[in-house]
């Protein structure tokens, strides 16, 4: 039997709106939260955003500096070698030069000039030819005092003498095969050398006069067909 009491049906509507103002109320509780939730979240996250951020932009910062500071660097380094490796090459070629105008003049001093050569006669059937220079010079010496010439292989005298003798002849003294050294007449002013070249063979043999203080001169010089003392 239906309930048509209408005080029942109106506790029914009552009820069922209270259930409805309820739900409406939980849903929106729910609904403030999440956004308090999300904005607190949001406030509690930007500042390591924002130092990551900062962080980010600092050490790119940083990075950009230390580039250019060690291009700089590299740069100045690289002037700086350049710098040297021209500095280098103008001293080498100033002492070039400087070596090459000493040579020039050192060999303008101890070659005497061949158009002032003068051929002489000789009587002697074993001198193919016998020439003069009056442009020849003493070699120099390093003797002091009264001097008294040495023959002996590696005295002074020895090597003063195979200096003049490679100074009339042109022919470097590791060229020569000595075949005799000595006296030429007066007793410490005159010496005679006779060499050969090796490499060719050709004998020559040069007079020389002992100048006091400037050393052995030579005089005169010969080709010869064959060694003979």
């Amino acid at each position: 039997m239906a309930n048509n009491n209408p005080q029942s049906r109106q506790g029914r509507r009552k009820k069922t709106k209270q259930q409805k103002q309820n739900l409406i109320l939980n849903i929106s509780i729910a609904i403030v939260f999440i956004l308090i939730i999300s904005v607190g979240w949001s406030i509690i996250a930007s500042p390591n955003n924002a130092k990551e951020t900062a962080g980010d932009t600092n050490q790119s910062t940083e990075t950009t500096i230390k580039d250019k500071t060690a291009n700089k660097q590299k740069d100045s380094k690289e002037k700086s070698e350049e710098k040297k490796a021209k500095e280098n090459k103008e001293k080498e070629n100033k002492e070039a030069k400087e070596s090459e105008e000493k040579s020039s003049e050192e060999e303008n001093e101890t070659s005497p000039d061949e158009e002032d050569v003068i051929k002489v006669n000789s009587n002697d059937p074993n001198v193919i030819e016998a020439k003069i220079n009056p442009n020849w010079k003493p070699v120099g010496t390093s003797q002091t005092g009264e001097h008294i010439t040495q023959y002996n292989q590696g005295s002074t005298d020895w090597q003063e003498m195979l200096k003049a003798i490679s100074y009339a002849t042109n022919v470097d003294v590791g060229n020569m095969t000595v075949l005799w050294i000595g006296n030429g007449g007066e007793p410490n002013k005159n010496a005679v050398g006779t060499i050969s070249t090796k490499d060719t063979g050709v004998i020559y043999r040069v007079y020389l006069d002992w100048v006091d203080g400037e050393g052995w001169k030579p005089t005169k010089l010969e080709q010869l067909k064959e060694f003979k003392k």
